[in-house]
């Protein structure tokens, strides 16, 4: 009797030891994970991958007006994932349109989508390098008081070893219209009408054979080295007589890098939509180097001025919408996408 006795208590602790483990949440030990950081959550769908953020910012300016706007600031150091696209229009179509094919075109997610470069008559008139290829040059000569002038431009670049440069650009005739890189804008200057006699070569001194994989012009540039440089470079790039408008307030695209690699996309608004006055290109660029930028230049801007969002819709409110409540976009020639590869 004793041996059965000692059995059957053996038995009944292993079942009431079972049975506190199943049946009473109440004495459940928690399960401790094992050592390491916790998986990240997959992200919504059109949600702004890591390391790519989208600000909105509303600045007041120095006689009370304000300036409205976006920023769109990408890490590929945080997320080595993340793309810097130039992007070529044979054929014109808007940002929206743009985004979408991005997006149909199985090269990754469209994240942003801004305009780029100046165009007329459906045509780039700026240096467009997608992949390495030179898909449209920088516009070679304008004609200032009856006089053909050679401006050498700013332009934008990300180089095969992924670092972001801008340089001063003339795509030379003795190399193929090649892009070259210039130290400066040379020697035009439009406040007194002097203008180089014949364009820069690929034996100009300074000149550099320049080799970004993806690269987009405009001008004039903002910000070198950390300076503003906005106003002198508007009159060295021979821009004040092309309707750049770079004294008066406007809707304006900018393209810039930080000292440490981060890509920087900004469009404001302006001519009076959500009530945002613009900037001045000097304006602009003291507003990129607050935002950390050591390079930048100007692109398009006007009613050309657009930032699309993750979704597929602009986030701004592009100026030649004027009062109407559908937002009216400009077809364009080049775009910048910032995108993430799957």
């Amino acid at each position: 009797m004793k041996r059965k006795f000692v059995f059957f208590a053996l038995l009944a602790a292993c079942v009431s030891a079972t049975c506190s483990m199943c049946g009473n949440d109440s004495d459940t030990p928690e399960y401790e994970f094992p050592d390491g950081p916790e998986p990240e959550p997959e992200p919504e769908p059109d949600a702004y991958p890591h390391g790519l953020t989208v600000t909105e910012f509303a600045d007041d300016l120095a006689d009370g007006k304000r300036c409205l706007g976006f920023v769109a600031t990408a890490d590929p150091k945080a997320n080595p994932k993340l793309r810097f696209n130039a992007v070529h229009l044979p054929v014109q179509k808007t940002p929206t349109r743009i985004h979408a094919d991005f997006d149909s075109e199985n090269r990754g997610k469209p994240c942003v989508t801004t305009n780029a470069g100046y165009w007329w008559a459906g045509n780039s008139l700026s240096l467009l390098v997608s992949g390495g290829v030179v898909e449209s040059i920088e516009n070679q000569t304008v004609t200032r008081d009856g006089k053909t002038v050679y401006p050498v431009r700013a332009s934008f670049g990300q180089m095969a070893s992924g670092e972001f440069e801008t340089h001063w650009i003339y795509c030379v005739s003795d190399d193929g219209n090649r892009p070259y890189a210039f130290p400066s804008p040379l020697d035009n200057d439009e406040r007194t009408g002097t203008y180089m006699p014949a364009p820069p070569t690929s034996k100009t001194p300074g000149a550099a054979l320049w080799t970004p994989q993806e690269a987009v012009g405009g001008g004039p540039m903002l910000v070198k080295e950390g300076r503003n440089v906005a106003e002198e470079c508007y009159w060295r790039e021979v821009f004040d007589g092309g309707g750049i408008a770079g004294t008066s307030r406007q809707p304006r695209t900018a393209v810039g890098a930080t000292a440490d690699g981060k890509l920087l996309l900004l469009v404001c608004d302006g001519r009076g939509m959500r009530g945002s006055e613009g900037f001045t290109l000097a304006e602009l660029a003291d507003k990129l180097i607050a935002l950390g930028a050591v390079e930048a230049i100007n692109l398009d801007g006007g009613g050309s001025s657009t930032m699309v969002g993750c979704d597929g819709t602009v986030l701004n409110r592009p100026s030649d919408t004027g009062d109407a409540e559908t937002i009216v976009q400009r077809a364009v020639s080049t775009a910048i996408v910032i995108s993430e590869t799957n």
